[in-house]
């Protein structure tokens, strides 16, 4: 019995044992299943299409591309600012860098404002300097230098190119003209046609009431300054290297208000001394400005009037002319700047009438019993007088009266 006993119960054991056998079994079976799933898992999760080295790569390519970005977006920045603190920087989207025009006619059309001094060419070809911070009038200016370049600034002051040198014009007979930059000897008696003789240097020039000698001269005014403006209105040379072939004038007698613009009061009752001193003065605090003006010298003067008679059907006789249907001369009334407009010529208003305009060239009276130094030049609205364009008059420099104004020559630094 007991025998029994003890033998069911080892057959339970190994039965149990048995079991137990098959238990751990499947559970190796079911670990080894879960792991091999959990390691798929683990595979895909770290190198899937999605995963975490993958995902690793994206960042780290973002992270370059960001700071290279970024980097050229500093770059821009600073780029735009040196281009805006240079004045050369737009305000636009478009990257593209605009060509400034290089003629006459284009700069006309868009009335480019330029910041530099730049040289562009008229329709037949002749080279015109604008100096920077200004722009070529759309509604004033011609498109050939012997109509008469008009340039003009912000506040819509105006200046006529005048060539110096030979340059191309339409004329039929005679296409290329010369216009030395000279002074010269015009006819002394009014209403007679006579072609000027160039001056050599600043010799004494025989003048209506006395003897009249230049800029270079120590006596003069402008003796210190007159080197500097024949230099940039001289044709470039291998001697010059800083001509620039032209200079300007103020296309209006200057204006009460420091200002040559149309339509406002000349400014008379004004001394030599004083004048010549509003005049250098005009942009002297301008920065924008790449230019310098002066009161008008008897180079620039003699050459402006020989550039009008060249271009006019009037030729020389405009120089000595005193009629009033040629200018405004003896009608006994001032007029506004630029509201005679039979005195225009070459674009250029009130040469030739109107009022007086002082000049910086030196005077020497005939007698040594007055003493008067200073040089007036053209012809006036006086009633009695008989005076023209070339005519030169000797007065002291507190000689201010209502038939004197003055004019500025502009030159490019």
């Amino acid at each position: 019995m007991e025998k029994n006993k003890k033998m069911q119960k080892n057959k339970n054991l190994k039965a149990i044992q048995k079991a137990q056998n098959g238990i751990t079994l499947v559970a190796l079976v079911i670990t080894i299943i879960i792991l091999i799933i959990l390691a798929t898992v683990a595979i895909n999760f770290a190198f899937g299409n999605n995963g975490l080295i993958n995902r690793a790569e994206q960042a780290s390519d973002f992270y370059a591309n960001d700071t290279k970005y970024t980097e050229e977006s500093m770059t821009n920045v600073e780029s735009y600012l040196d281009e805006m603190i240079a004045g050369t920087g737009g305000s636009g989207d478009d990257e593209t860098e605009i060509a400034l025009p290089t003629t006459v006619l284009d700069a006309k059309e868009n009335e480019t404002k330029y910041t530099d001094t730049t040289p562009i060419t008229d329709d037949l070809g002749n080279t015109v300097y604008i100096p920077g911070g200004f722009h070529v009038d759309k509604e004033d200016s011609g498109t050939k230098v012997e109509d008469g370049i008009v340039i003009e600034d912000d506040n819509e002051n105006q200046f006529v190119w005048i060539p110096t040198g030979t340059y191309q014009t339409t004329d039929t007979d005679e296409s290329i003209k010369t216009n030395e930059l000279s002074r010269r000897q015009w006819a002394t008696t009014a209403d007679v046609v006579q072609v000027p003789n160039l001056i050599t240097d600043d010799d004494g020039v025989n003048g209506n009431n006395g003897t009249y000698y230049g800029e270079r001269d120590n006596r003069s005014v402008a003796n210190d300054t007159i080197d500097m403006f024949l230099a940039s209105a001289s044709v470039k040379c291998t001697e010059n290297e800083n001509g620039h072939g032209g200079f300007y004038i103020g296309r209006y007698e200057q204006g009460i208000g420091n200002v040559c613009k149309a339509g406002v009061d000349p400014y008379v009752n004004v001394t030599r001394n004083e004048a010549k001193t509003q005049a250098e003065t005009m942009y002297s605090s301008n920065y924008e400005i790449k230019a310098t003006t002066q009161l008008i010298s008897s180079y620039a003067w003699d050459t402006a009037l020989n550039f009008i008679c060249q271009n006019s059907n009037y030729g020389y006789s405009l120089a000595t002319t005193t009629s009033s249907e040629r200018a405004n001369i003896k009608t006994g009334i001032k007029t506004l700047t630029g509201e005679y407009v039979q005195d225009c010529y070459s674009n250029i208003f009130d040469f030739l009438g109107n009022c007086y305009e002082w000049t910086t060239e030196y005077s020497e009276y005939y007698t040594s019993s007055y003493i008067a130094p200073c040089t007036l030049r053209g012809g006036i609205y006086n009633i009695n007088s008989n005076v023209y364009a070339s005519f030169r008059n000797c007065v002291s420099n507190d000689g201010n009266h209502d038939y004197g104004s003055f004019r500025l020559q502009m030159y490019i630094n």
